[in-house]
């Protein structure tokens, strides 16, 4: 215990000094080592460098502060904490490490594990890529007025930084400059900033507070992704676009202004939880997944010369009331508004042409919908499972009801089908419980399978005169439906088309040449057949239908 004691007391005046701050002027540019000679180097937490240096003098300074442990058997050595470097002016050259003037060489401090404050030359213009990458303890940097650019990944993994001062001279932030510096609170973006580059700010979890100045005109991609208690934003009028997961996963955002901004990237706001309402002015592009999963999102204003609602946009924005649309939107584009749950009703403009594949399906509030005149395409289960959807006017001139467009509309009791119409598609109205009746075109040719199965309240359907095609399971458990009457060039009827129809009385054939069918197409339900007067010997004879009984020739 006394050896202890008498070597502690020993060490006491050297570990005193390690903590002083260490004075060095170059006065001989290469010449560091000389003024930090090897015996205590190592021994220095709190260093300032005045004067000129280069490639060489910065060589021996990396190796002094990116060092991570200290040598057990010299009880004076420390790690570099501190470092004052406000004085130095760096020159040009290719010895030690490559410099140029003016600008801090890439990684030059990266993993400097221990060093928590920096003082940057007055003399920088330009910090170098991941100069100060994953110093992690680094709580402090100053950046001189004259830096124009911090470069890629510049201060990236600095965790403990928790806020920074940014130049008014600076007009370049390069990608991932802040990236995971998770204990950044406040950030200020100065005017000469035209662009904040992809993924800045990704991952600083805490930052609550950025302002933006005037003159900014683009965020890049990912630059604000998962920025976890960002609550507000406001963009200058200057800002135009937003791009690709700029702000994805900021749960917290609850707001924005975006009065300038004309385009907005994929997943720009994907699974921002919080955000209430967006509105827009200029907007001219909204792309995919823009908004998707925004599940507090309630209104959305977007004024523009805007042509197409991208794929997913408002994808399950469950709390979605309200969507104004402007009247140059040409093409809502797959999934746009799919399970859009509190989405009562929807103002189509005339200028749309085409429903892309599930643009509205699962909007389960959603009562009535107009489809405008122009409206070439409506793609696959578009309106599937709009349980309350009551009426559809299709106005357009489409020519196929495409398959699943219905699917599970359940109170649906009224819909339009243009004449234009000439294919209605597999399980197109499959399980409107509600449809009582419907009037099937005059250019209908072709009824694909399970198109009305399962429809329960429809009581009659007549097969327009060109329908050559029913396909299998097309009426197949239509519980109330009692009178089919099919067209004269009718040439097949598919497996189980009208089977499990219980309340079906009569079937009304108007060709004379029996249409083929199989052994399940009536299974289940025991109708008359009423067959064209001297027919009769014709349906007997015919292989598919020599076993079906109750015929009726006509009179």
């Amino acid at each position: 215990m006394k050896k202890l004691l008498a070597f502690l007391l020993a060490a006491l005046p050297s570990l005193m000094m390690a903590q002083e701050p260490v004075i060095v002027n170059v006065d001989t540019v290469g010449k560091l080592e000389t003024k930090l000679e090897l015996h205590r180097r190592f021994k220095v937490a709190d260093l300032k460098i005045t004067g000129h240096m280069n490639g060489v003098d910065l060589k021996l300074l990396q190796q002094i502060a990116t060092r991570t442990k200290t040598n057990k058997n010299i009880p004076d050595e420390c790690l570099l904490s501190s470092l004052d470097l406000s004085e130095v002016i760096i020159e040009g050259g290719k010895e030690g490490i490559k410099t140029k003037v003016g600008e801090l060489p890439d990684g030059l401090f990266k993993g400097a594990k221990a060093l928590t404050k920096c003082v940057l030359p007055q003399s920088v213009v330009i910090i170098g890529k991941s100069c100060f990458e994953d110093c992690e303890s680094l709580a402090e940097v100053t950046i001189p007025d004259g830096v124009a650019q911090i470069s890629n990944g510049a201060f990236e993994g600095c965790k403990s930084l928790r806020a920074i001062q940014l130049p008014s001279s600076l007009n370049v932030l390069e990608a991932n400059a802040f990236e995971k510096c998770e204990s950044l609170d406040s950030i200020t973006i100065p005017a000469g900033v035209k662009k904040i580059e992809n993924d800045v700010f990704k991952d600083c979890k805490v930052l609550n507070s950025v302002i933006f100045s005037d003159g900014l005109r683009e965020i890049g991609s990912e630059a604000f992704m998962n920025c976890e208690i960002l609550q507000n934003i406001i963009l200058p009028a200057s800002c135009e676009e937003i791009g690709t997961s700029a702000f994805k996963k900021c749960t917290a955002l609850s707001s924005i202004q975006m009065e300038g901004v004309q385009k907005v990237g994929n997943g720009a706001f994907e699974d921002c939880k919080s955000l209430a309402t967006v509105s827009f002015e200029r907007l001219g592009k909204l792309s995919n997944n823009a908004f998707q999963g925004c599940t507090s999102l309630t209104d959305a204003v977007l004024n523009g010369n805007l042509s197409e609602i991208g794929d997913d946009a408002f994808k399950n924005c469950t709390s979605l009331a309200t969507v104004s649309l402007p009247a140059t939107v040409k093409e809502v584009g797959n999934e746009a508004f799919r399970d859009c749950k509190s989405l009562k009703a929807i103002e189509l403009p005339a200028s749309l042409t085409k429903i892309s594949s599930h643009a509205f399906e699962g909007c389960t509030s959603l009562r009535e919908v107009s489809i405008p005149n122009m409206v070439k395409s409506i793609g696959s289960s578009a309106f599937q499972g709009c349980a309350t959807l009551d009426s559809v006017a299709i106005n357009g001139f489409i020519t196929e009801i495409s398959s699943d467009l219905f699917r599970k509309c359940s109170a649906l009791r009224a819909v339009s089908i243009p004449n234009t119409v000439k294919k209605i598609g597999s399980s197109a109205f499959m399980e409107c419980s509600a449809l009582t009746d419907i009037q099937l075109p005059v250019a209908l040719t072709d009824i694909d399978g399970d198109a009305f199965r399962k429809c329960s309240s429809l009581t009659s359907i007549k097969i327009p005169v060109g329908v050559t095609s029913i396909g299998g399971s097309a009426f197949e458990e239509c519980m109330m439906l009692s009178k089919v009457e099919l067209s004269a060039s009718l040439k097949k009827i598919g497996g189980s088309a009208f089977s499990k129809c219980a309340s079906l009385k009569e079937v009304i054939l108007n060709s004379p040449a029996p249409p083929s069918i199989s052994k399940s197409t009536f299974k289940g339900s025991f109708p008359a057949f009423v067959i064209p007067r001297g027919s009769l010997q014709v349906f007997i004879a015919h292989k598919d239908w020599k076993n079906i009984t109750g015929y009726r020739e006509k009179e």
